[in-house]
C-alpha cells in the first residue's frame, strides 16, 4: 500500500462504553466508529464495528446527522458480541443488498467464558453471541451482508486495508498472550482462546499513518507496528480504538505506553476496553494528545 494515501478521514464515534459529560449520545457496551473517506477512489463510507446493540448506533447517528444508507462496506474486528451485536440491526438501516463484511475467517469459532467446572461460582457465557442468533451468518447474508472472510491484510479503498491475522512471530513478546479468560471450542474440547481472529485498519493518510482497532487482543504495538510495515510509514498520527489493558497489570501497561512513547504516535484516542489505569498512565506520558473516546465523538485527518 506504499504510495497510496487517503486525502480525507473522519472518524465518527457511533458507540462507545462512555458519552461524556451533560451528553444526549447513548452509550454502549463496545465500538462502532463511522469512517468517510476521500481518496483516489473518491468519497467512500466504512464502518467498523457494530458494538452490542444498534439502538445506541441508530440514535447517536441520527443526533450526529449521518445516515447508514451509504456504507460501502462493515468492518468487523473480532468476534466478540461487544463488537458484533449491533449487526443485524445496522443492515436493516442501510436496507441494500450485497454490502461487504470484511471479517477474519475465524469469527465464527464458538468461544466460551466462565466454563462453570473451571469457575464454578460463574455461568457460562458464550462471547460469540453476536454472531448468533438473528446475527447468525445466514441471516446476515439474507439482509444483504456478502461475507469476505481474510486472514490475510486486504486492500479496501486506495490507502486503505486491514491488518489481517497478527501471528505470534509477528507480536512482541509480551503481547503474545492476549490474556484472555476465554476457551476455544475445538475438536470437542477446550483450548485456551489465542483472539487470532483480533484484526484492525490501517489508513495511510497524506499526514501519516491512522490505526483503528476494536479491542486489540493481538496487542496495540504490535498491531501498530504491523500497520507501519504494511503502510511503508513510520509517522503515525493516531492510534484509535480500544487498547484491552484493563485487566493489566502496571508492568504490562507501563511497557506498552513506553513503546507508544518511542514510536513517537502524535495522537491517541482509546477507551473502551483500555481501562483507567491505562489511561491515566497514557495522559502522563502523552499528554494533550491523549484524548478519551466517547459516543459522538468526532475525529479529523
Amino acid at each position: 500500500m506504499s504510495g497510496e494515501t487517503v486525502k480525507k478521514l473522519t472518524v465518527y464515534t457511533l458507540a462507545e462504553d462512555y458519552t461524556g459529560y451533560d451528553s444526549l449520545f447513548w452509550a454502549s457496551f463496545g465500538i462502532s466508529f463511522l469512517l468517510r473517506i476521500e481518496s483516489g477512489g473518491g468519497k467512500k463510507t466504512l464502518l467498523f464495528d457494530t458494538a452490542s446493540d444498534p439502538e445506541p448506533i441508530l440514535h447517536n447517528i441520527r443526533l450526529l446527522e449521518l445516515s447508514l444508507e451509504d456504507i460501502d462496506a462493515i468492518v468487523l474486528s473480532h468476534r466478540h458480541f461487544d463488537h458484533t451485536g449491533g449487526l443485524a440491526g445496522v443492515l436493516r438501516e442501510i436496507h441494500r443488498m450485497d454490502i461487504p463484511i470484511i471479517v477474519h475467517p475465524r469469527i465464527f469459532d464458538v468461544t466460551v467464558n466462565d466454563v462453570p467446572y473451571l469457575e464454578p461460582h460463574r455461568s457460562r457465557l458464550f462471547l460469540n453471541e453476536g454472531l448468533s442468533g438473528e446475527n447468525r451468518k445466514d441471516n446476515i447474508t439474507s439482509l444483504g451482508g456478502r461475507w469476505f472472510c481474510v486472514k490475510d491484510p486486504f486492500p479496501i479503498l486506495p490507502g486503505v486495508m486491514t491488518t489481517g491475522e497478527i501471528e505470534d512471530e509477528e507480536k512482541v513478546s509480551y503481547e503474545r498472550d492476549p490474556h484472555l479468560n476465554l476457551f476455544d471450542i475445538k475438536d470437542g474440547g477446550l483450548i485456551k482462546a489465542s483472539a487470532v481472529d483480533d484484526i484492525s485498519l490501517c489508513i495511510n493518510t497524506s499526514g501519516g499513518l491512522v490505526v483503528i482497532t476494536g479491542c486489540s487482543h493481538a496487542g496495540i504495538v504490535s498491531i501498530t507496528k504491523k500497520a507501519i510495515r504494511l503502510t511503508g510509514t513510520d509517522t503515525v498520527r493516531a492510534i484509535i480504538g480500544g487498547f484491552h489493558l484493563i485487566n493489566a497489570n502496571d508492568e504490562l501497561i507501563d511497557r506498552t505506553v513506553k513503546d507508544l512513547e518511542e514510536m513517537r504516535i502524535e495522537r491517541i484516542f482509546s477507551g473502551h476496553c483500555t481501562g483507567s489505569n491505562a489511561e491515566y498512565r497514557l495522559r502522563q506520558v502523552f499528554g494533550e494528545r491523549f484524548e478519551r473516546l466517547h459516543s459522538g465523538k468526532t475525529i479529523e485527518f
